[in-house]
C-alpha cells in the first residue's frame, strides 16, 4: 500500500506504507512524512495496517484529523475512496496496483463527492470547496498577552482609586497660627 500526500498547490508524494505505521506532522524529527504548515500538529496523525486494513488515529491534534470531511476522535478503519484532511494537506490511502499506476506520475487522490452504492444507505458529502473551514484556534499568546492587558488596566485602576482615596481622606493641614 502507498500513503498519497498532496499538499495546497497540488504537489503530490507517495510514502511507502507496509508494515511499520507512518507518523505525519509538523516536527523535524520524529515524524515519518513532515508536512510543513503551521496549521499541523507536530505529530498530527498516524496511518498504521491491521490485518490488511488501513487505519488513521488522530494523535490529539489542535486542528483536528478529518475523514471524508468528518472530524475524527481516536482511530478509524480506512475504505476505498476515503479521503483524510489534515490542515491543508489530502492524504489517500492506495493500493499499491492503484498507486503505481500513470507512468510514475502520483495517482490522483480521491475526491469527496462519488457517486453512491445504490445498494448501501450513504450520505453524499459537498465538494471540498463548499465544506465550512475547519475551527480556527486562537493565536498563541493571544490569551497572554489580554491577560496583560487586563493587568495592566487593573493596576492603572487600583492607582487612580489610591491617590483618590488618599486626597479624600487626607486631613486639611492645621491653620497657620501668627505670633501676637
Amino acid at each position: 500500500m502507498k500513503l498519497v500526500i498532496e499538499d495546497e498547490a497540488g504537489t503530490r508524494s507517495i510514502v511507502p506504507f507496509a508494515g511499520e505505521p507512518v507518523v505525519v506532522g509538523r516536527a523535524p524529527e520524529g515524524v515519518t512524512f513532515r508536512l510543513t504548515d503551521r496549521n499541523v500538529s507536530r505529530r498530527h496523525a498516524r496511518f498504521v495496517l491491521q490485518n490488511g486494513s488501513a487505519f488513521v488515529e488522530d494523535l490529539g491534534s489542535l486542528t483536528g484529523t478529518r475523514v471524508n470531511g468528518e472530524r475524527i476522535t481516536g482511530r478509524r478503519k480506512l475504505r476505498d475512496g476515503d479521503l483524510v484532511q489534515i490542515g491543508d494537506y489530502d492524504l489517500a490511502v492506495l493500493a499499491e496496483a492503484a498507486a503505481l499506476s500513470g507512468a510514475g506520475a502520483p495517482p490522483p487522490l480521491p475526491t469527496l463527492a462519488r457517486e453512491p452504492d445504490p445498494n448501501a444507505v450513504t450520505t453524499r458529502l459537498p465538494p471540498v470547496s463548499e465544506l465550512p473551514p475547519p475551527p480556527r484556534a486562537p493565536a498563541r499568546g493571544q490569551a497572554a498577552r489580554a491577560a496583560v492587558a487586563a493587568g495592566l488596566v487593573a493596576l492603572a485602576l487600583g492607582i487612580a482609586a489610591g491617590f483618590t482615596v488618599g486626597v479624600l481622606t487626607t486631613p486639611p493641614p492645621p491653620p497657620a497660627v501668627t505670633p501676637p
